[in-house]
């Protein structure tokens, strides 16, 4: 076999390829026989027909095809790998040559991965800043706790109040019907907490133990019944009981309850700590993306725009799944961000191109720096992975699927693990900085009740 290659711009090749005439009839007679044995033949067994036999029952077109079909991937593979080709997409083929007697000749013009220029990534100067815990930090983690630890009881009172919980039957009708799934049996509801539609938690304050009331509001145009948005309904409502939520007190009795310590002060200096690991651990996270950030930035390359384009469609294909679980659609979803589609696909794809830039700058980091995972590596980290337990062969077996997707990920961390044994880091402590705007862009979803917002 022979092969040329011809370079085109914007990381496209031109592979033009000579495969010798025995290589070609070997081809040809393994497609034949794979044709005897399917077709059936009078006056030959399965298998046994000659290949002249074979072409003129199919046809030269259908046997040579099916010679190609056999023998061009074998030999485009090995033509890349003695090219050192690395192609990102399927291939276009264009047959130059096939005759009885004559080498096959055949290019493909293929989008290759494109090389990449890394700038200097050794001793690079990053900032590792690690936000400080504060008691404020301690004390919300406590009052978390303890709404965790709250319970329920049954109080007396006049009337239901906000911020009360009343347990009720309630079953809604509309223009006098009742409709699937609006009834409900000793349903607890949070007076004031939003859950119900609007209209509904506020016009039950007031309301007395055994009272029944007359409730009527209207479902959203929104609302995501569609046969149930816009429409007036009346809900008629018994009240049977009204509770509320009690918390525990902060003390040593507190502390003992919800683990293994014998004091509030012990409670405290524990949930610091593990707060302050969390820190350390989100400080180590953000360095090595500043790290790998920074060579992406000092490396230079042209981005195939397929790879682009492919990564575009997956983070879509993502996108539209966590739509579908989070029970919104797209047009709600633009609504809350408050962009326009055109300016979400914007944003996909400057996301896409960072990350395509990203995968191929670290690819050329670990070939300029030869890193690789052996195979007792890669053993040692699944079974740390592994661990003991009851479940350890099932979770060794779900490992084992993943396991050439584990290699490479320790090969990346071996690289970035390198960047930081260089790396000038300086470290501060700082504190928490403000919650940044796009915390708000992320969709909610309501409450599953039928009788929920």
């Amino acid at each position: 076999m022979k092969s040329t290659v011809e370079r085109l711009a914007n990381n496209q090749v031109v592979l033009e390829v000579e495969v010798g005439q025995d290589q070609v009839e070997a081809a040809i007679d393994r497609a034949s026989r794979r044709l005897a044995q399917q077709i059936k033949i009078p006056g030959f067994r399965p298998g046994r027909a000659p290949r002249s036999v074979i072409e003129m029952r199919v046809g030269r077109e259908v046997l040579y095809q099916e010679a190609l079909d056999d023998l061009i991937p074998e030999v485009y593979s090995q033509a890349l790998k003695e090219n050192d080709l690395v192609p990102i997409d399927a291939p276009e083929l264009d047959i130059l040559d096939m005759e009885d007697g004559k080498p096959l000749r055949f290019k493909a013009t293929i989008d290759v991965k494109p090389e990449v220029t890394l700038g200097e990534y050794k001793g690079l100067e990053v900032t590792k800043q690690v936000a400080r815990v504060t008691n404020a930090d301690v004390e919300r983690v406590l009052e978390t706790m303890r709404e965790r630890f709250a319970e329920l009881v049954s109080v007396e009172k006049d009337g239901i109040e906000q911020g009360d919980f009343a347990v009720i039957d309630f079953t809604g009708y509309i223009d006098g019907q009742p409709f699937p799934g609006g009834a409900a049996q000793g349903y607890t509801l949070e007076v004031g907490g939003g859950s119900f539609i609007p209209g509904f938690e506020e016009q039950l304050v007031g309301a007395k133990v055994d009272e029944v009331r007359q409730i009527v509001v209207i479902f959203p145009e929104d609302y995501r019944a569609e046969d149930l948005a816009g429409k007036e309904a009346r809900f008629e409502v018994k009240v049977h009981e009204i509770k509320e939520k009690r918390y525990p007190a902060l003390n040593d009795d507190f502390a003992k309850d919800v683990g293994d310590f014998q004091t509030l002060l012990e409670l405290r200096a524990d949930i610091r700590k593990r707060l302050e690991d969390a820190e350390e651990q989100e400080a180590e996270r953000q360095l090595e993306q500043d790290l790998i950030d920074a060579v992406v930035e000092r490396a230079s390359c042209d981005i195939p725009e397929k790879m682009v384009q492919r990564q575009v469609e997956h983070k879509l294909q993502h996108l539209e799944r966590e739509l579908y679980y989070s029970g919104l659609d797209k047009e709600r979803y633009l609504e809350l961000l408050g962009i326009t589609e055109e300016e979400m696909d914007a944003r996909l794809r400057t996301e896409a191109e960072k990350e395509v830039k990203t995968s191929l700058v670290m690819e050329a980091l670990v070939e300029a720096e030869a890193i690789a995972v052996a195979d007792d590596e890669l053993e040692q980290h699944i079974n740390e992975l592994v661990g003991e337990g009851p479940d350890a062969d099932a979770r060794r077996e779900r490992l084992e699927a993943q396991r050439e997707h584990l290699r490479e990920s320790l090969v990346v961390q071996q690289a970035i693990d390198l960047l930081k044994a260089s790396a000038k880091i300086s470290e501060v402590i700082v504190d928490e900085p403000e919650p940044s705007p796009e915390a708000d862009d992320q969709p909610e979803t309501d409450a599953d009740e039928v009788g929920a917002d």
